[in-house]
């Protein structure tokens, strides 16, 4: 049974799935094929992207090197789009 978790990790799970999300699509990249690049399910992506999950580390280094991004990028606060 998983361990419930405090409103403050929660909100940080979001914030770095809406990172995620920001430079994934930025970059044009489904889902989907950024899986296929990292090594990493589909499903997984989604669920870091909704703060659903906290990835591995080893997931992360593989996501940066997959978007070729320093995994410091993928810790960088998000700030919303202004289209969004």
């Amino acid at each position: 049974m998983p361990v419930p978790i405090t409103p403050r990790l929660a909100e940080l799970r979001r914030q770095f799935g809406l990172r995620l999300r920001d430079v994934r699509e930025g970059q044009g990249l489904s889902q989907e094929r950024l899986g296929e690049l990292a090594d990493v399910d589909r499903k997984t992506i989604n669920r870091i992207e909704n703060g659903m999950y906290s990835p591995r580390l080893d997931n992360i280094f593989q996501i940066a090197d997959a978007l070729d991004i320093s995994i410091k990028e993928l810790f960088t606060a998000h700030s919303p789009s202004p289209n969004k």
